[in-house]
């Protein structure tokens, strides 16, 4: 039921295709893929852009945590899940292949950026591009789960009730390319969720009945009739150093989690090495780990950790490292968006 490729007088990309090809070969495939929708597609180093009709962008990146491209996609019997040895990439492939399925119904701007999970690369390059266009709010599709509407750092609330009103729950998080791009075109954005989970890990999954339920719902969505939502809340606040809090705090993979009053942290060593996926992302050094192999920021101004999802740490043999609980203290956890407010209060 859910393995059906793209429908439509199409190229050849289907949508163990979108899984398969690495970022480059899949870049090349959408321009043929749009022209074959009618778009004007600009191909320019760091993204891809289609202007269309409905005043709306949809969003997604086109590159994965995993290093290895997919060789063997597994379904469950029924056909709703889907998975491979080398990582199935739903972070974003599953987004990419969402819009496809969006445009043949609904002819939005498209943005696939590059390079998000190094930081934004393409969106920035985007931002830089010196192409504005006029659309009333931008929808990413970069969101594990079913039913998350996520907006960082926009607070207009009047663009989250008409979102939340297609049946979507929001929720927080710290990045994705919308984080870039929403302030730069001062629109309301949105980061839907694409049926992904175990995102960064080999054994990701996809649930395919969640993101076919998700296309029906954003393409719905696009359709309605809308005036312009404009980007309300903090740009990204800048330290006293000159650097982002994002930068400092390594904050690609870090999710919102209900803080708490406090919980048993392990110090990591100096020499362990942290890991996103496939990508080290530094050292031990101002980082701890829970029980369960949780990395935390450490951030002594404030006394408290914050969670980087999905970052594993290990030692110089390859092993992941072990909690001890000798030396463990009781670290207070906190969400992202407090933390920020209270260093930018400070």
């Amino acid at each position: 039921m859910y393995r059906k490729v793209l429908k439509g007088e199409l190229g050849t990309l289907d949508l163990e295709s979108v899984f398969r090809l690495s970022q480059e070969n899949l870049k090349t495939a959408l321009v043929s893929e749009l022209k074959a929708l009618g778009y004007r597609p600009r191909s320019r180093k760091g993204f891809l852009y289609a202007p269309g009709e409905v005043p709306v962008m949809l969003i997604a990146h086109l590159d994965t945590v995993h290093r290895q491209l997919v060789q063997s996609i597994c379904y469950t019997p029924d056909g709703t899940v889907m998975m491979s040895p080398e990582g199935i990439g739903g972070d974003d492939r599953a987004g990419v292949y969402m819009i496809l399925r969006i445009l043949q119904d609904a002819n939005c701007h498209v943005l696939f950026c590059e390079d998000e999970e190094t930081g934004g690369l393409g969106a920035r390059r985007f931002e830089r591009s010196g192409i504005r266009p006029e659309v009333n709010y931008l929808v990413e599709l970069d969101r594990h789960g079913a039913n998350d509407a996520v907006f960082y750092g926009c607070t207009n609330r009047e663009f989250a009730r008409f979102v939340c009103g297609f049946g979507f729950m929001e929720n927080r998080g710290t990045f994705s390319d919308i984080s870039v791009v929403a302030p730069h075109l001062d629109v309301a954005a949105v980061n839907i969720s694409s049926g992904y989970y175990q995102e960064h890990r080999q054994h990701e999954y996809v649930r395919l009945d969640q993101m076919e339920e998700n296309i029906s719902r954003v393409r719905e969505m696009v359709l309605t009739a809308a005036e312009r939502f404009s980007y309300r809340g903090y740009r990204q606040y800048e330290t006293a150093a000159g650097r982002s809090l994002w930068e400092q705090m390594t904050l690609r993979g870090m999710e919102y989690r209900t803080g708490g009053t406090g919980q048993a942290m392990m110090e990591l060593p100096d020499n362990v090495h942290l890991l996103l996926g496939n990508h080290m992302i530094g050292n031990g050094r101002n980082y701890l780990a829970d029980r369960s192999g949780n990395i935390y920021r450490y951030l002594p101004e404030l006394e408290a950790a914050v969670l980087i999802d999905g970052v594993v740490a290990y030692t110089d043999n390859g092993e992941p490292v072990a909690f001890s609980g000798c030396g463990a203290r009781n670290i207070r956890v906190m969400e992202y968006d407090e933390a920020l407010e209270l260093l930018r209060a400070g």
